[in-house]
């Protein structure tokens, strides 16, 4: 499997913001391009391998010296590019458009914003509905300087006009300077950089906090259970007793700005972020796995020493041409596996045009919905299915077995297919309540013992190589463990004052920070004979088990022993030996 060392784009790329679109990366930054055309594009399909591409729009007359932050989402069928110009005391968000991710972009002659400064735009949707996160100085109150807002999108052009305070500047690690010779010699701090994402009902807003210039400039987060909670989200990071989740460490001078976008496989989320390069002339691109262990938000890295590369889908189709299906045609794929996730890209030729997935149970009828490209994401594990379209809530239902092949047809016109991606593997979250097998029951989000008896479960299918991730919490008296079906047993427990990992042969400690009574994200990895065991971003040990298919076995006991989340995903492309 391949690794990647950072920075992945080693030239400068500062504040990235990286789309996927039909299965491949684009990626812009903030600046002038090598052709002198206003915000650099590159260009992945892995994530790791960037190829340079054409600036994405020409300057605006009048002379504008400062092209930040730009954002490109992808609504009503044309992309738009949101981005920030002025002279840097004054800047304003406007945005571009196009019909290509590598643009060229035209400017639409909208200004969205009416502050003399509003900066690093981002765009969130939902239910229907889309949000313009953005930063903007904020003059009263304990701390002076600038702090991010969010104002409802009338249409991609338009705001609502009633920006509303998301994460204000709080703590003095947001200082961006001292005594600011710009803002009339104020102690001036910054909370910029905005990216908002959510997870079993909790919006989280990333941002850069201090200055882009100096080594304390990082990473934090703010959290709201509602998206329009009229009050200020609460921050996850004082500074002193939380840190942020990426900071200056060691070699890594000055990480932020950063986005954030699902890997190749479609399950693993990755931060996008910059940081100095060694000899500190330029803000270069970095990569690193970004997940939850619980509701804590958390950045494996920043990193430096080579890392395994982001999982390839066990099979990719469709990106150097797509596939155009007439009516009563259809395409068809062996899915190899009983747990498996899709994504794939469509769009309708004609206009009456529909799609049809066919699967073991019958035919599910998408509604495409408006203009241009839409992504339909298919998860299935055994007989339950989820089907969303751009992200929408997802449809749940049932087949009447295992599903070993899917196919698509089209229906009232010819429909276009793109970016098409399996990959091998199953996630869950415990969002439904009810008995999930014998010995375990499923309540407010949790998986748990019955009666806190001893117990064990295996999930998914027997596979060979694959990737797993547990989230796990102890509170009080018990223990809780994962492991190999069949294969060793790995558990928790307490030794002297310092908590450990044992299997009874193996002992793997773990830091002496590691608090069991907050949930706790293990990886474990299995290619061939070898198990690969981490806590986060740390590695604790290996072991060496059989080289055959495995499942994935979790266990506990007591009243406070619990599991939050779990997933498995297959890692070597093309690998459905089960």
């Amino acid at each position: 499997m391949r690794e990647y060392t950072n920075p992945v784009y080693p030239h400068s790329f500062p504040d990235p913001f990286v789309l996927k679109f039909r299965g491949e990366y684009w990626g812009y930054c903030t600046g002038f391009w090598h052709d002198g055309r206003a915000f650099g594009i590159v260009r992945s399909r892995d994530l790791m391998d960037w190829q340079p591409m054409a600036g994405a729009l020409e300057p605006l007359p009048g002379g504008h010296t400062c092209y930040w932050a730009p954002e490109v989402a992808y609504l009503d069928g044309r992309f738009h590019l949101y981005y920030s110009v002025g002279n840097e005391e004054r800047m304003e968000i406007r945005v571009a458009v196009s019909d290509h991710p590598g643009g060229p972009f035209a400017d639409s002659g909208r200004r969205l914003t009416s502050e003399p400064f509003a900066i690093d735009a981002h765009v969130f949707q939902e239910s229907g509905e889309r949000w313009l996160f953005y930063a903007t100085d904020f003059l009263a109150g304990s701390h002076i300087g600038t702090g991010t807002v969010r104002d409802r999108m009338i249409d991609p052009f338009t705001l609502a006009g009633d920006p509303r305070p998301v994460a204000l500047p709080r703590h003095d690690w947001h200082v961006y300077h001292p005594n600011r010779p710009e803002k009339g010699f104020v102690r001036w701090h910054t909370v910029e950089g905005p990216f908002v994402l959510k997870r079993k009902g909790v919006y989280y807003e990333m941002f850069s906090g201090g200055n882009w210039q100096n080594p304390t400039y990082g990473v934090s987060y703010a959290t709201a259970r509602e998206l329009d909670d009229p009050g200020e989200w609460a921050q996850a990071a004082d500074g002193e007793r939380v840190l942020p989740i990426l900071r200056t460490t060691g070699e890594v001078v000055g990480p932020g700005h950063n986005s954030v976008v699902r890997g190749p496989d479609n399950r693993q989320l990755y931060c996008v972020y910059h940081r100095w390069s060694p000899d500190l002339s330029a803000r270069v691109m970095a990569i690193d796995p970004l997940d939850w262990a619980g509701e804590r938000m958390l950045v494996l890295g920043p990193t430096t020493t080579p890392q395994p590369g982001p999982i390839p889908p066990t099979i990719s189709d469709l990106l150097d041409a797509p596939a155009v299906l007439a009516v009563g045609e259809e395409i068809r794929y062996e899915t190899g596996s009983p747990s498996f996730l899709v994504e794939v890209s469509v769009r309708r030729i004609e206009e009456r045009a529909g799609l049809t997935i066919l699967l073991g149970g019958g035919p599910l009828r998408v509604d495409l919905g408006g203009p241009g490209t839409h992504l339909l994401r298919l998860d299935v594990d055994g007989s339950s299915v989820l089907l969303s379209v751009d992200g929408a809530a997802p449809w749940r239902g049932r087949t009447g077995g295992e599903i070993k092949d899917l196919a698509f047809a089209a229906e009232g016109g010819a429909v276009e297919l793109s970016g098409f991606a399996l990959t091998a593997g199953w996630e869950d979250l415990y969002l439904e309540d009810g008995n999930r097998e014998t010995g375990w029951r499923v309540e407010a989000g949790r998986l748990r013992p019955v009666n806190h008896e001893a117990a064990w479960i295996v999930k998914g299918p027997a596979l060979v190589s694959w990737l797993a991730v547990v989230n796990a919490r102890l509170e009080g008296e018990g223990w809780y463990g994962f492991g190999l079906d069949p294969g060793p047993r790995i558990r928790l427990a307490r030794r002297g004052k310092d908590w450990i990992l044992g299997t009874g042969e193996h002992i793997l400690p773990l830091p002496g920070s590691f608090d069991p009574s907050i949930d706790q994200q293990f990886r474990l990895r299995k290619v061939g004979s070898r198990l690969e065991i981490g806590w986060e971003g740390l590695g604790l040990g290996a072991l060496e088990v059989s080289p055959g298919p495995a499942r994935l076995a979790m266990g506990a006991a007591g009243e406070g022993a619990s599991f939050e989340a779990t997933r498995l995903t297959v890692v070597l492309e093309g690998e459905l030996e089960v």
